[in-house]
């Protein structure tokens, strides 16, 4: 009997597993405004550029994506992002740029930036402000961790122990807010590690290792649109 149910636990853990990932899905609904708030990488996505390297931003494409699988719903997909932005200056945006779209779902990628730039401390507070700021008028967050600036995927790229020190700052502030997420910095790491046997800089998902080529667009409004049902 024990043995029975020591087996059974072995077999339910991976299914509950699934279903705690799916509860953090965000259901979508009828009119939905999702809006993607960041930096240049997803300023680049929605202007689609530089035109060399990029045919189609993952805006686009999540929202052609959603036109085919929720035809029904009207979602609108719309962005906000300037090049070298980090936490603080989105908080800034919110009144002027973010607000007046009137967004129902905001979708925050940023951090690579921060990483370089700013204080853990003022990192972690102002993006415990910004999804405050964002809750109180009623707005469904879903927080990304950051990707990049360097596509070797083992420690090695420059900067890395930056990057995954403020990526855990952004999974603690996840886990305290209770918000759906993204941890794309996984996602990228779990990538390149498949498909970068060479272990170069660049090349894979960015054209310079931190903006995203066309692969990269490609993945990342993938990973996106996993978070919406």
């Amino acid at each position: 009997m024990n043995r029975f149910f020591f087996s059974l636990t072995l077999f339910l853990v991976p299914i509950l597993g699934a279903v705690a990932q799916d509860s953090r899905k965000v259901e979508l609904k009828k009119s939905d405004r999702i809006l993607f708030l960041g930096d240049s990488l997803t300023y680049l996505a929605g202007k689609e550029e530089p035109k060399k390297q990029v045919t189609k931003g993952y805006t686009r494409i999540v929202q052609e994506t959603l036109d085919k699988t929720h035809p029904d719903l009207g979602i609108q997909v719309d962005w906000v992002a300037t090049g070298g932005h980090v936490v603080p200056q989105l908080i800034a945006r919110l009144e002027k740029d973010v607000f007046p779209k009137k967004p129902t779902i905001v979708v925050i990628q940023i951090g690579c930036n921060d990483a370089r730039r700013l204080d853990k401390d003022v990192f972690r507070k102002s993006l415990e402000n910004l999804i405050d700021r964002l809750q109180d008028k009623k707005i469904q967050v879903v927080q990304c961790t950051l990707t990049s600036v360097g596509e070797k995927h083992d420690g090695t790229n420059p900067d890395d122990a930056k990057l995954e020190a403020f990526a855990e700052i952004q999974r603690e502030v996840i886990k305290a807010k209770n918000v759906p997420y993204n941890d794309l910095r996984k996602a990228f790491v779990a990538h390149w590690k498949a498909n970068n046997p060479d272990n170069k800089y660049s090349g894979i998902l960015t054209y310079d290792g931190n903006h995203w080529n066309d692969a990269g667009m490609r993945f990342v409004a993938a990973e996106m649109l996993k978070r919406f049902k």
